[in-house]
């Protein structure tokens, strides 16, 4: 044993030698905190002329957004998109099959002082890959299907038959301005949602998130798993539930869940 020790101390000093030689042969390297560049992009990137750039597009049902920053939706009959920002970084904005993001890779973290505004006549799916805040102003559909995937926080006003909420993370979505008659939430993590549908609302629950509703649906069916929590204007609220209800706790809990008020 003592014997693999010595072995074991021996190499060690070899490899140290080596690696000490192999630096000193290089000469000093500068490597202090300002030479990284977070998301391969000089931090001085934000700082050049500001211009406003249109991209082409003739509006569809669906949008992805996989950049940050400041997004507002607007309901109109003319679909366009407008991005104003750093002129290098308005540049690099790109929108490719419905798809906004960036022609540069791994460009996200230092590019989020861009405002985009949309014009949309009949978007209704809206896809978020990436942090930011998103402003629904005046929106009039049949349906919302939003999803949140990271830490985007959305607020609307308008009106919709049914809303459709997917977070998985911690994304926040405050709705209760929009009048809505049914609400669907399937939520992953820590997120919130704060919305008032009249007339039916499903809600399931894996992890810690938090759903406030404004108003009373007709019909309430809800899921938790974790520490989550559903509240309802009355004041009353939902506490998390067992991860495993026995057969019997279910059976009590399917009576709750699916109740009428």
């Amino acid at each position: 044993m003592i014997r693999g020790l010595v072995f074991i101390a021996v190499g060690t000093a070899l490899a140290s030698a080596l690696c000490f030689g192999v630096a000193s042969s290089r000469g000093p390297m500068d490597f202090t905190l300002a030479n990284i560049e977070w998301g391969s992009e000089s931090p001085n990137a934000a700082k050049g002329p500001q211009i406003t750039r249109t991209l082409p597009w003739e509006g569809s049902h669906d949008l992805t957004v996989n950049i940050a920053g400041t997004f507002i939706i607007k309901q109109g009959d003319t679909p366009s998109i407008t991005v104003t920002g750093p002129q290098k970084t308005v540049d690099d904005v790109e929108l490719n099959s419905n798809s906004l993001g960036f022609s540069t890779p791994h460009r996200t973290l230092r590019r989020r002082k861009v405002v985009v505004t949309i014009t949309a006549p009949a978007l209704d799916t809206l896809t978020l890959n990436s942090f930011g805040v998103v402003d629904l102003q005046n929106y009039t559909q049949k349906t919302l299907d939003l999803t949140i995937n990271g830490a985007a926080s959305v607020k609307g006003t308008g009106s919709v038959e049914r809303a459709k909420l997917v977070i998985d993370g911690a994304g926040s979505v405050d709705l209760s301005a929009m009048e809505m008659h049914e609400l669907e939430i399937e939520m992953n993590g820590a997120g919130s949602v704060k919305a008032g549908p009249t007339a039916k609302a499903n809600v399931s629950i894996d992890g810690a998130g938090a759903v406030k509703l404004t108003r009373r649906p007709t019909q309430f069916s809800k899921q938790i798993n974790g520490a989550g929590s559903i509240s309802v204007p009355d004041g009353t609220s939902t506490p998390d539930q067992p991860d495993h209800p026995t057969p019997a706790e279910k059976q009590g809990d399917q009576t709750e869940d699916e109740s009428s008020f």
